[in-house]
């Protein structure tokens, strides 16, 4: 009899490769539908989204996820009247690209897999030329057994068909966020739309240039929307920029075979002439994307860079000058009181004498992580240097202000930090407060109240608040506690 865990484990494979059968199903069907007689499919995802699947969620790539693409393949082209020979022929040209792919898009950093550095679409455009390539040897075999064809016309249509799926279906997969993410872009995006429809813009144009493309026609159709598409990806993330890319491959292809663009002097009838366009379609898509990644990867860079610029690098808290920006703007609305707590660590000098200044920064770490619990959106706890802290709470009371201070003073003094080498430092904190009730306050004047108590805490004995009341005045009556 088996016993739970080996039937929780092979549920778990059963439930992957359901997943993979279930999706490779559907697009293979969809490939089957768009399938001349006799020829292959004018659009195929199926092996896109296979190969999708295996890189973006890697714990889909076990023999069993494997086992539902392939079962997935051979049951989609056997259930739509493929002869056996002609269904194990075409699924090991599947695999051999899919497989191929996969291997050296494994390889790549999940920085390159998810198209957020400069050379990530030059490494994706390597991986899948290559695995296109590989099913196109593939194809010059079976283009002769299968279809009477001639060994380059399928190496060239198996090459192009597979690149072109590639391009236009694995950027969307690869870039795809995670659902929270998802969610937290579609609020994002609810509330541009409330300030405005500026930032559809570059969309809307991508739209305008499409159609135009098949009003217009003529050789350069093809590459109206490129400024709109570049547009595009210097707007939005690498996510929007792909889906909209692959939208715009998609339409025009199938516009393309479906309605025909006028192209003269080309002969549309030809297929080394259409095979020739789809490809020069498919490479279009590398502008956009390239950019879209070169500005994912400069964004990143900036907001480390702004975020170094902001934040005391050991304890990882605002500095001096973001606390002051901050609290510049918190303390402009005179409707709601403010709290300002000024923090010193007590005997901090007498620690690095004794123990080390490596043990003096585990000090601050820690008092930085215990004053960090807790606090709420709005709230700016800062290190202004040294074993001073600063800590803003806007719509805090007098009574409020002091429970929170009183909570770090206990808490800070009850929490010894624990060295390296096993020993522990007590220390305690000395706290000076100042609250302002309903008045349009200078951040300065507060910071030189607050000052104030906390030197009359320390010199009351240290490990204490004291606790100010700004007036509109500025006269303050204090409080010790």
């Amino acid at each position: 009899m088996e016993s739970a865990p080996t039937r929780k484990a092979w549920s778990a494979e059963l439930k992957i490769a359901g997943l993979v059968f279930l999706l490779v199903l559907t697009a293979c069907l969809l490939g089957i539908a768009t399938r001349p007689l006799g020829h292959l499919a004018t659009i195929w995802p199926a092996n896109a989204l296979l190969l999708g699947l295996m890189v973006r969620y890697p714990q889909l790539a076990r023999p069993s996820g494997w086992f539902g693409g392939i079962a997935a393949y051979i049951i989609a082209d056997s259930a739509t009247g493929g002869p056996p020979i002609q269904t194990l022929m075409l699924t090991l040209g599947n695999l051999v690209g899919v497989i191929s792919a996969y291997l050296l898009l494994s390889r790549l950093s999940a920085e390159h897999r998810s198209l957020r550095s400069p050379l990530s679409v030059p490494y994706l455009a390597l991986a899948v030329t290559l695995a296109s390539l590989a099913s196109g040897v593939v194809g010059a075999i079976i283009n002769p057994l299968l279809f009477d064809g001639s060994a380059v016309a399928g190496l060239t249509l198996w090459f192009v068909t597979e690149l072109v799926n590639y391009i236009a279906i694995l950027p969307v997969l690869l870039t795809m966020p995670d659902w929270p993410e998802r969610l937290k872009d579609r609020r994002q995006a609810l509330l541009i739309s409330r300030q405005g429809l500026v930032h559809a813009l570059p969309a809307v144009s991508l739209v305008i240039s499409c159609a135009l493309s098949l009003m217009v026609g003529g050789p350069g159709a093809v590459a109206f929307a490129v400024p709109a598409l570049l547009w595009c990806a210097l707007s939005y993330s690498v996510f929007t920029t792909a889906w909209l890319t692959f939208a715009f491959i998609s339409i025009l292809l199938v516009m393309i075979a479906i309605v025909g663009i006028p192209l003269a002097p080309f002969d549309m009838n030809s297929l080394p002439m259409l095979l020739s366009l789809r490809l020069g379609i498919t490479l279009l898509a590398f502008a956009p994307l390239t950019v879209a990644s070169v500005m994912a990867a400069r964004n990143k860079l900036l907001q480390h860079m702004q975020y170094m610029a902001s934040h005391d690098q050991l304890s990882g808290l605002l500095n001096r000058w973001a606390f002051y920006e901050q609290a510049r703007q918190q303390s402009s609305d005179a409707n709601r009181p403010i709290a300002l707590l000024m923090f010193d660590i007590d005997h901090f000098k007498r620690i690095n004498d004794t123990y080390g200044h490596a043990a003096g920064d585990l000090v601050l770490k820690a008092f930085a992580r215990l004053a960090s619990n807790g606090l709420r959106d709005g709230d700016a706890l800062a290190r202004l240097g040294g074993e001073e802290f600063a800590l803003l709470l806007p719509g805090c009371s007098h009574n409020q202000a002091l429970v929170i201070a009183e909570r770090i003073r206990t808490d800070y003094a009850n929490s010894p930090t624990t060295l390296e080498d096993g020993q522990h430092v007590q220390s305690t904190v000395s706290i000076g407060a100042v609250v302002a009730l309903q008045h349009q306050v200078d951040i300065d004047g507060l910071l030189l109240i607050a000052d104030r108590a906390l030197y009359q805490a320390k010199e009351s004995g240290r490990n204490r608040v004291v606790i100010s009341q700004y007036t509109p005045n500025e006269q303050a009556w204090t409080e010790t506690a």
